[in-house]
């Protein structure tokens, strides 16, 4: 029995098995209905002319709708003392370790540290490490950190990125930035002012226009 119908979905009672529609997990399967979705070019008919839909079958985003379960737990509540070290846990940081910050040639590398070993309650991460000018507009490669490191010993969680920058024209009097992005977007990225002083970052005689 038909529940209700759209032009790319159908939601009928459980049980129902129509060979020309495709099952699709309905509510987690939680519900006492099934729901079906075109298989391949197959027409699902509405009221009124002009209504038949043609579909190439089901894609990702017409079919599933993201929801976020959000449950607000007090520091002082039960629960959260509870699993105090599962809703304590973070992703480890990454920091810049040098302490230069002057850029002079257009190679050069830079050293990091991961602040936290990974632990019960400091989870690995990845980082995206590269440079931009004050509007924001990447004028380096991109580097990687995978921030992985359970070692105790500082020394042992240091990182040494190479740096290439675009062939650009830098005013060393215009403030850059090192942008430390996590990749996961769960931090807000750091930003580290630099200053750029290199004679000839483009050839003078701009050749290569």
């Amino acid at each position: 029995m038909d529940v209700e119908y759209g032009r790319r979905y159908a939601i009928m009672q459980k049980g129902a098995q129509p060979n020309y529609l495709l099952h699709v997990k309905f509510l987690g399967g939680k519900t006492e209905f099934d729901g079906f979705a075109p298989r391949e070019s197959i027409r699902i008919k509405m009221n009124g002319g002009g209504m038949n839909f043609v579909h190439g079958g089901i894609s990702l985003q017409e079919m599933v709708v993201p929801v976020i379960e959000y449950h607000y737990l007090r520091n002082d509540s039960m629960e959260y003392k509870r699993n105090k070290q599962k809703y304590d846990t973070k992703p480890v940081t990454v920091n810049l370790l040098s302490a230069n910050r002057k850029i002079s040639n257009m190679i050069f590398s830079l050293n990091f540290y991961q602040k936290d070993s990974v632990s019960a309650n400091r989870e690995a991460a990845t980082y995206q490490v590269y440079f931009t000018d004050e509007n924001g507009k990447q004028i380096s490669d991109v580097q990687k950190i995978i921030a992985d490191k359970a070692s105790d010993n500082g020394a042992e969680r240091t990182f040494r990125c190479q740096f290439n920058l675009k062939s650009l024209k830098y005013s060393n009097t215009a403030t850059y930035y090192l942008v430390i992005a996590d990749e996961q977007s769960l931090q807000m990225p750091q930003r580290e002012p630099f200053q750029i002083d290199i004679a000839f970052a483009v050839d003078e005689f701009d050749f290569f226009s």
